[in-house]
């Protein structure tokens, strides 16, 4: 069957999902490569594990672990589950996808439990593929509970499913019960949590010696198979972390993450690329480019107009826009951001009564608007509209990277320069700090 979009406002609104990353052949998918100037970001990404996509040549290192950058909701998980699908089918790669959202509490993670949830992801894949390993390879992981579970817990509750698991049946199955139950554990928010994570620490180099045993035990597997070289982790949501947890994760604990001899992705938000303390630890230079609208110079990028109008008509019809104008202006006021064009949309379901009309539209733009002027103050409205005036003199201090998280700053053509969010320039504040700049002979044209 033919894909359409909904032509009732109240169904198109109650399938908005600011979460949700489409799989591949989704048939709202809508490629982004031109507007986005990314068509080397794949093959960067690849050649970085050891794959030419071009060439087909193969020499995999023995560990990598890349940060894939971008700003939230611009749509790093959707590129990178097209990326796992390439990968995979290339049989080199045994692509495992780690939903820590799903799995952890985003609000307060530790390197302790992503480790946990790669390897229960790895576990469950196996599982859902058929494959099976002798007890002599999963013995290694079965060792470690068994010392980390000696631990003393006064929740009755925890140390009963820890105890299920460990009676659990053998084989991969068995060992997918104990680390689901200690996810659980984990994810709950057990009172407990800081005492298993200083078990795991105190455990670390057995933990990370069994893992890695393990992990070696799969490829072999996998290449008996003819399946695949190498596990290859795509670990997703661990951009959306509190900021003192993404250091935490990313800078303190890299060594942790390092300790595992695997090749792994792990979404990253934008602000860290530019912290300044990763210390080249991690391979962090690999970044997903923002839609474009405009060039810098104010020239339009058709392809980028294109490819968000159709977004936008493969959620809404385009029989419930009253005009051509209405669709243009939501899309120009998105900044080039999907998540903000759905938000966009979004608000206007909620206001429109039968169409989307210019009112609704102007109204959307304005509580988009509002929600920014909750927390931009006077200096961040200055900061925004001289980076407007000269783009390329965006700076990199504390404040600008604050305003890239909020995404009242966006980011363009892999950092290259940055805009102030759309609705922003509505607002009174931004309107005042543009009018005492000092007048410019030749102001970009960007609108």
């Amino acid at each position: 069957m033919t894909y359409k979009a909904s032509a009732n406002i109240l169904e198109v609104l109650q399938k908005i999902e600011y979460e949700e990353a489409l799989p591949p052949g989704d048939p709202r998918f809508v490629e982004t490569t031109e507007a986005r100037g990314s068509q080397q970001t794949f093959s960067r990404l690849a050649r970085k594990f050891g794959w030419d996509p071009v060439g087909k040549a193969f020499f995999a290192p023995n560990e990598k672990h890349v940060l894939f950058f971008g700003h939230i909701g611009s749509g790093k998980t959707t590129e990178l589950r097209r990326y796992a699908q390439w990968l995979n089918e290339s049989k080199r790669y045994y692509v495992v996808e780690v939903d820590v959202l799903t799995k952890l509490d985003r609000n307060n993670l530790q390197y302790t439990e992503a480790l946990m949830a790669m390897a229960e992801s790895l576990l469950e894949r196996l599982v859902g593929d058929g494959y099976a390993l002798n007890e002599g390879d999963l013995q290694p992981m079965r060792d470690w509970f068994s010392k980390v579970t000696q631990i003393k817990v006064e929740s009755r509750e925890v140390s009963g499913e820890l105890k299920t698991g460990m009676e659990a049946s053998g084989g991969i199955p068995g060992l997918v019960k104990l680390f689901a139950n200690f996810t659980a554990a984990f994810k709950t928010g057990s009172s407990q949590k800081n005492e298993w994570r200083q078990e795991i620490r105190n455990h670390f180099t057995t933990l990370s010696a069994a893992f890695n045993q393990f992990i070696r035990s799969v490829e072999s597997l996998l290449k008996e198979k003819d399946r695949a070289d190498r596990v290859l982790f795509l670990v997703d949501g661990t951009d959306k972390m509190r900021g003192e947890d993404t250091l935490q994760f990313f800078v303190q604990d890299a060594e942790q993450l390092l300790a595992i001899q695997t090749l792994a992705i792990y979404t990253a938000p934008l602000e860290l690329k530019y912290d300044g303390r990763m210390g080249g630890k991690l391979d962090a230079d690999i970044v997903l480019p923002m839609v474009k609208l405009y060039e810098r110079d104010g020239r339009r990028c058709e392809a980028g107009w294109t490819a968000l109008t159709q977004l936008l008509l493969l959620r809404a019809d385009r029989s419930l826009f009253s005009s051509e104008e209405d669709v243009a202006k939501l899309v120009e006021h998105c900044g080039g951001h999907p998540r903000e064009l759905l938000r966009l949309l979004k608000l206007c379901c909620e206001f429109a009564d039968s169409s989307i009309d210019d009112k609704v539209v102007q109204r959307s733009i304005a509580q988009l608007a509002a929600d920014y002027r909750y927390f931009l103050k006077p200096a961040d409205y200055e900061l925004l509209a001289n980076i407007d005036n000269t783009p390329e003199q965006g700076g990199n201090d504390e404040a600008a990277q604050h305003l890239l998280h909020r995404l009242a700053l966006l980011q363009y053509n892999d950092g290259a320069w940055r805009r102030s969010h759309p609705v922003i320039r509505t607002l009174e504040g931004y309107l005042l700090a543009k009018a005492a700049l000092p007048a410019s002979p030749t102001p970009p044209a960007m609108v």
